[in-house]
C-alpha cells in the first residue's frame, strides 16, 4: 500500500495551551485526542505499543517540546489516525497525520479536519503537504 499522510508545517513553538487549542479545533471536526470509550489519550512507544495517558499529560508533553511524539487521534472508538509531532527547526514543527488504512470516507473526514485547522491557523502555516495514494500535493504559504 502506498503511504498516505498529511503534513502541516507550523511556525512557532507550540506550548500546552496552543496545543490544547489545536486539539479542540480538530475535535470540532470529529478528530479527538481522547479515546471516545476509554476517556484517555494514547501515545505510541518506540515499538508501536499504546501507552494510555490522561489527555492533559499528552498536552503537557507536546508543550514541553522534549522531542518527537507519536500519538493517536480518534474518529471513533475503533478508528484512529496516527499523528507525529516533531520539530524541524527551533521555531518550526511538523504535525503529520498518517491516513493509511482508513476508508475513503474516514480519510475524507480526517483530511477535512486537518484542512480546517490549517486554514484556521493560516498565519502560522508554513506549508501543507498531502500525499494520497502516492501522489503528493504541496501548498507553501510563505
Amino acid at each position: 500500500m502506498l503511504e498516505t499522510y498529511l503534513s502541516w508545517y507550523r511556525e512557532g513553538r507550540m506550548d500546552e495551551s496552543e496545543f490544547r487549542s489545536v486539539t479542540d479545533h480538530l475535535a470540532q471536526s470529529g478528530l479527538t485526542v481522547e479515546h471516545p470509550m476509554l476517556g484517555c489519550g494514547m501515545l505510541l512507544d518506540v515499538v508501536g505499543e499504546q501507552v494510555k495517558l490522561p489527555v492533559g499529560r499528552i498536552l503537557e508533553l507536546v508543550g514541553l517540546s522534549v522531542g518527537p511524539l507519536c500519538m493517536q487521534f480518534w474518529l471513533s472508538a475503533d478508528t484512529d489516525v496516527l499523528r507525529n509531532v516533531r520539530y524541524v527547526a527551533p521555531d518550526t514543527h511538523v504535525l503529520t497525520f498518517v491516513l493509511g488504512g482508513l476508508t475513503a470516507s474516514e480519510r475524507e473526514r480526517a483530511t477535512d479536519a486537518v484542512q480546517r485547522l490549517t486554514q484556521w491557523e493560516l498565519h502560522r502555516t508554513v506549508a501543507h503537504i498531502a500525499r494520497i495514494a502516492g501522489v503528493s500535493h504541496t501548498t507553501v504559504s510563505r
